[in-house]
């Protein structure tokens, strides 16, 4: 008989070794392609939302859509302006119950919200407003929603929509005052510049429990007001005002920590090189329209 010889210890550690050693190389691989094919769909999620605002608009007139999130139940809004008060139609509302209570226990709760807003009509599949890789809805909250509190609405459970609009895209008023977009703020799809250029759509995914209101940035200084996502690769994907969606690299450190750490009025200028690149690259494409003669 032939001796039988089994691997010596030493043996066995090097094959364990060797198997960590791949699993090292192919796992972060994975991730990546993971986030690369959520950001595919992303894409193709803020495209369908990019074509159905300009069928809003198309059906309105030219009126585009309001960016803000209504905090009522019907998704309407009435703002009071310096030229008086006006109503609008919100692309979503808040979170709601089924009998309308202030409610956002669920992503049922969420998707009541979408079913208010202006484009649920031309959009109604609660997935296209959510990114895959977006998990904020499976992490509950610390502490619940209390009214009678400062806290924000919507402590129950985390977002689940992973899309928002800026404040140039919303008549709420005074907002956008202090940082400069209520200056650049449009209201219609003709006075767009550029609009295969002009972002409509980004990435967010604040604390709130939903993206409550618009998202909004500092065109003065180089801030950010509230913070972006950055879910694919160092990438974000926006859908733009000519209704096509594309990923764009964001290349300053800063940047990707503002996002990781996703706090509000966070500092565009590296510290490592001085650079705001990502800043200025968005302020371009935020601002939809011509730019005021006193800002050259």
């Amino acid at each position: 008989m032939r001796n039988k010889r089994a691997f010596t210890l030493i043996e066995l550690l090097v094959v364990i070794a060797i198997i960590a050693l791949l699993l090292a190389i192919i796992v972060p691989s994975l991730r990546v392609a993971k986030e690369i094919a959520a950001g595919s769909v992303c894409m193709a999620n803020e495209a369908q939302l990019g074509k159905c605002w300009i069928l809003y608009a198309e059906d309105n007139d030219g009126l585009i859509v309001d960016g803000d999130t209504s905090d009522q139940y019907d998704g309407r809004m009435t703002y009071p302006r310096p030229e008086g008060n006006v109503l609008v139609r919100n692309w979503v509302g808040r979170p709601m119950g089924p009998n309308n209570q202030d409610i956002n226990d669920t992503v049922n709760d969420k998707v009541r919200g979408f079913q208010v807003g202006a484009l649920w009509p031309y959009v109604s599949d609660p997935k296209a407003y959510h990114c895959p890789v977006d998990n904020r809805h499976i992490k509950r909250a610390i502490y619940p929603y209390n009214s009678t509190t400062a806290n924000p609405p919507g402590l129950w459970v985390g977002g689940y929509r992973t899309y928002s609009i800026g404040k140039p895209l919303s008549k709420r008023y005074p907002d956008g005052t202090s940082t400069g977009e209520y200056q650049v703020e449009i209201f219609r799809a003709s006075q767009f510049v550029n609009p295969s250029d002009k972002i409509i759509f980004l990435e967010e995914t604040d604390g709130y429990g939903w993206n409550h209101r618009t998202w909004n940035m500092n065109l003065k200084t180089p801030y950010w007001v509230d913070p972006f996502a950055i879910l694919h690769n160092d990438s974000s994907t926006f859908s733009y005002a000519d209704g096509h969606a594309d990923r764009h690299k964001w290349v300053n450190k800063q940047t990707r920590e503002m996002a990781k750490a996703q706090q509000k009025g966070w500092s565009a200028v590296d510290p490592g090189t001085g650079s705001t690149e990502d800043w200025v690259w968005f302020k371009r494409s935020y601002i939809p329209g011509k730019i005021p003669a006193t800002w050259n």
